[in-house]
């Protein structure tokens, strides 16, 4: 048995009758576009999350590797991939 609920918004007049000629115009139902829009966020939500544990792991690992010293500079690190540009273009033309 699917669950019902109901959902109740505070709409100033304008927005309200502004909405209800788009979806008439759509043709479609408050309801169906409302449902939409809710799945819409919810899904959003999950990958934004999901996304912010990414980021979090990959910030905790970087300040792990500063912590034990085990970082490149830029400079150096410019240098090092200028150097393998270098060596991939040779053996491309070669």
């Amino acid at each position: 048995m699917t669950r019902k609920a109901q959902l109740q918004i505070d709409l100033d007049a304008k927005l309200a009758d502004d909405f209800a000629a788009a979806v008439t115009s759509a043709q479609t139902s408050e309801s169906e576009v409302l449902r939409e829009m809710v799945q819409d966020y919810v899904e959003r939500q999950k990958v934004d999350s999901g996304y912010r544990q990414f980021l979090e792991a990959k910030v905790a690992r970087g300040r792990e590797d500063v912590a034990a010293g085990e970082v490149v500079a830029a400079d150096d690190a410019e240098q090092m991939f200028a150097e393998r540009r270098e060596l991939a273009l040779k053996a491309s033309r070669s």
